[in-house]
């Protein structure tokens, strides 16, 4: 079947969003529950930090290449039938890593985990471009990924103490199951291929500014993890305990389910994309800066608690910007290879920066990336504003 992806089309309905909404949180549930996942491992297996990084970093980079083979491979193949073999195997990963008996294994494990969680991303990020109304959508994923995180958080504080890594893992198979039953009820058979008044395929170096887009998410990327990775031991530098710490960031979460909505307001009352990004990357670029120049420790856990939020915020006007480009999607597809790339290597130069110029060089360093991909996104996202209703977007069968 084609399923027109217009606004008022019945065929591209709830269902179907509901169905990509699961491809997200999938793909993306590991994210807030690492903390409890790295502390599963090291309760369980004793993993010092140099494993973690390696782990965290292999899985980053896999999840790159993912997103990347589901945009290549999703012009040819049935890309409902790449998500549920990516669901699948991402179960059957996981199961194994709930059973695994040692660090190796484990490295294995999540960098095959992150191949999948980067096909299901890649998934989500075309089916928002497809959707035409990408922002909202996009923030309709953020939604449902900040409920089901503070679902884990508050479930795993209670069941890690007891089962470890068992523990963690068996609550994001239950993500995973249930995204497997949503999708194989619901997600539509489409290929990433334009159909724009029969239109041949579009290359990506073709489209007008697409490169410095995925180098603006890219540098967004390294100053995102770059900065969660020392956001522990900016919190001690600042005198807060790593009890506080947990509260703010499950406190940052819960407002991160209402920080979509607020999205979804401004886009009712069509506020140019450029405008929205201008405001989010400046309170972002600010609140890097606080993590580092707190004041008081209460000033730091408040700049902790709302960086999650305007990140949420942010990562749907990123995505509108790509989705405006390239209505096949394959743009929108490659996004999240963009940011795990940028991810994967934002650990490894922000702790360069603090070699150098100590703690203090985090914020300063995720401050000027922040600025740099916007100073890159901005000038596209004004030649990107137009009315989208003006295209005609479609899933190809």
């Amino acid at each position: 079947m084609n399923v027109q992806a217009r606004h008022a089309s019945p065929e591209f309905n709830a269902k179907i969003t509901l169905a990509f909404i699961a491809c997200h949180v999938a793909g993306l549930i590991f994210l807030p529950a690492m903390p409890l996942v790295m502390g599963a491992f090291v309760r369980d297996f004793a993993a010092n930090p140099d494993w973690l990084g390696r782990i965290a970093s292999l899985q980053l980079i896999t999840t790159a290449i993912g997103a990347f083979c589901f945009s290549i491979v999703g012009r040819r193949v049935n890309c409902r039938l790449l998500v549920i073999l990516a669901l699948a195997g991402e179960i059957l990963i996981n199961i194994g890593t709930a059973n695994a008996n040692g660090v190796v294994s484990l490295l294995i494990l999540r960098g095959f985990s992150g191949f999948s969680q980067g096909m299901l991303l890649a998934a989500a990020g075309a089916g928002a471009a497809l959707s035409k109304r990408t922002e909202k959508t996009f923030a309709l994923y953020n939604i449902a990924l900040a409920v089901f995180a503070v679902m884990v958080l508050v479930c795993g504080a209670t069941v890690v103490p007891h089962y470890g890594n068992t523990g963690v893992f068996g609550l994001i198979l239950c993500v995973d199951i249930l995204a497997l039953m949503v999708v194989l009820g619901q997600f539509p058979t489409f290929r990433l291929v334009r159909k724009e008044d029969n239109a041949p395929p579009l290359r990506i170096r073709a489209i007008p500014g697409a490169f410095r887009v995925l180098l603006a998410l890219g540098l967004f990327g390294i100053a995102l993890s770059g900065t969660q990775t020392f956001m522990e031991r900016l919190g001690f530098y600042h005198g807060s305990t790593l009890e506080v710490m947990a509260i703010a960031l499950a406190l940052g979460w819960c407002i991160a389910i209402m920080s979509p909505f607020i999205l979804l307001l401004y886009c009712h009352t069509r506020c140019r994309i450029s405008g929205l990004l201008l405001v989010a990357y400046t309170g972002i670029a600010i609140l890097a800066l606080v993590l580092s120049y707190a004041p008081t420790s209460h000033v730091y856990l408040m700049a902790m608690a709302l960086f999650t939020p305007v990140i949420m915020f942010i990562e749907p006007l990123q995505f509108g910007v790509l989705g405006r480009l390239d209505s096949s999607g394959r743009l929108a597809a490659l996004g999240p290879a963009a940011i795990s790339i940028g991810c994967g290597a934002g650990p490894l130069l922000t702790s360069i920066m603090v070699k150098v110029f100590s703690l203090l060089g985090v914020g300063v360093f995720a401050c000027t990336l922040f600025i740099l991909s916007f100073i890159l996104l901005f000038p596209i996202s004004q030649i990107a504003g137009v009315n989208p209703s003006a295209k005609k977007y479609r899933l190809a069968q």
